[in-house]
């Protein structure tokens, strides 16, 4: 069995944070004095994941030039650039070159689910032979700013509810385990969304499960979000070593 590879979708501008760190892609906004991206990669490499596919987009200029001095050793990474924004769905089909292993693991450019193990989702996505994709999700209180997800006792998608305030409930962590199969979905050369294009349709054919991890779901995408994972980073001494 093959290591698995990630790719993490850095093509968006990162428009809610922008104002304050115009200059650099989302991905490299400093997090408690680090690059957001340091933190994931370093995430990934203590979950045993070595090999990481950058889907990069917008600045990809200064992504690649800091990859020059900065990526952490011990990984190996890859790197291609969107000639337009295709969406979550379209950015993995235009990284289907670069990607080795089956099955592989997806990340949002911009949250960290420090209660996820990358080896327990692989595994649990294995075991599930009928299933194209396995979704990490985790539980929430206060879901107003998100869409949650509903499953049936043996995990499988049963709904996707848009967002709502619900006292609490369970949300996409925006990192996934996907069979290469799943590609197949996926058309090429077109902005497709993975979140509202194919997981409806791979939820209703029974090849769409979800793995539970710990909360919380820290996002920078947003100044508050940047702040709530500072404070969260902070007092975890264990996330960051």
């Amino acid at each position: 069995m093959n290591p698995s590879q990630a790719v993490i979708l850095l093509g968006g501008k990162g428009t809610r944070i922008q104002s304050l760190y115009g200059d650099r892609p989302k991905c490299l906004v400093p997090v408690s004095g680090r690059p957001f991206l340091l933190w994931q990669l370093e995430w990934l490499l203590r979950g045993g994941v070595k090999h990481v596919h950058l889907a990069a987009g917008y600045m990809a200029d200064v992504l690649r030039n800091w990859l020059k001095t900065d990526a952490p050793k011990g990984m190996e990474i890859t790197f291609s650039v969107e000639p337009e924004p295709r969406g979550t769905g379209g950015a993995i089909k235009f990284a289907e070159p670069w990607i080795q292993s089956d099955p592989f693991f997806v990340l949002n450019g911009d949250s960290l689910a420090p209660g996820l193990d990358f080896q327990t989702l692989e595994k649990a996505h294995r075991d599930s032979s009928n299933t194209w994709i396995t979704l990490g999700v985790t539980q929430i209180e206060q879901t107003g700013r998100y869409g949650t997800v509903e499953f049936d006792t043996e995990d499988r998608v049963t709904a996707f509810l848009e967002k709502a305030e619900r006292e609490h409930g369970w949300i996409n962590t925006g990192i996934y385990c996907v069979s290469r199969c799943a590609l197949e979905a996926i058309a090429s050369g077109k902005n497709i969304s993975i979140e509202t294009d194919i997981f409806p349709a791979l939820a209703a054919a029974d090849r769409l499960r979800v793995f539970r991890a710990e909360p919380p779901l820290l996002d920078m995408g947003t100044p508050d979000g940047l702040e709530a994972m500072e404070k969260f980073l902070h007092c975890q001494p264990s996330v960051k070593n």
